[in-house]
């Protein structure tokens, strides 16, 4: 597993323009650097508060998201978190060609610990590799806490990407979990060090030797 390390300046670079005032941004801060370290409260909006339960928003986590099983030939419901931007896949932005939401299953952290375990991985092993996910320290996975929605802890593996028709999701999908501000920021941020690396380290201009 790729893994990272955050810090507050890193952190500090994804806060737009327009929540640079006080104390709106030291607040984001704080609730981002927490997360990063480890925190296991303030990835959702509570579900008494949220009014986006409505809404199609990026980062979003659903219910009945449908998945093809290559090995089977069968498709199968999951749970998964929305990578589409939120204005691409909203409702009033009509197009002539219907967009396609892009989600990473969700699965429990508690099934990748058991193919640790059956990959013969030492106990020690195991529970380092656990706690580099639930810092948020491995690209390929976004960590979701055991918080209300959520009855146990879970992860995101943003390294299997599925997509499905819009009127397909509209029909068999119902809203999980909407992330909050800083929760929001946090999975962006995973994003954009996961699929946009830019310091790849390979020089492009040179011709293979």
């Amino acid at each position: 597993m790729a893994t990272m390390s955050f810090d507050e300046d890193a952190l500090r670079l994804q806060i737009p323009y327009y929540l640079t005032a006080d104390p709106a941004r030291k607040v984001l801060l704080k609730d981002l650097d927490a997360l990063s370290k480890g925190a296991t409260a303030g990835y959702f909006i509570s579900p008494i508060s949220d009014r986006f339960q409505a809404d199609l928003l990026q980062g979003d986590g659903w219910r009945g998201l449908q998945v093809y099983h290559f090995a089977s030939g069968t498709i199968k419901p999951v749970r998964g978190i929305v990578l589409s931007n939120s204005c691409d896949v909203a409702p009033e932005n009509a197009r002539a060609l219907p967009p396609k939401i892009i989600f990473a299953p969700i699965v429990k952290l508690s099934n990748i610990r058991a193919r640790f375990d059956a990959a013969g991985l030492k106990n020690e092993q195991i529970e380092a590799k656990l706690k580099s996910i639930r810092s948020q320290s491995v690209t390929s996975m976004f960590y979701l806490p055991a918080e209300n929605p959520l009855d146990e802890e879970h992860v995101a593996l943003l390294d299997d990407l599925h997509s499905v028709p819009m009127e397909i999701h509209r029909t068999s999908s119902c809203k999980l979990f909407t992330l909050s501000m800083a929760g929001f920021y946090l999975f962006v941020f995973k994003l954009s060090i996961h699929f946009c690396r830019l310091h790849e380290g390979i020089d492009r201009t040179q011709p293979r030797q």
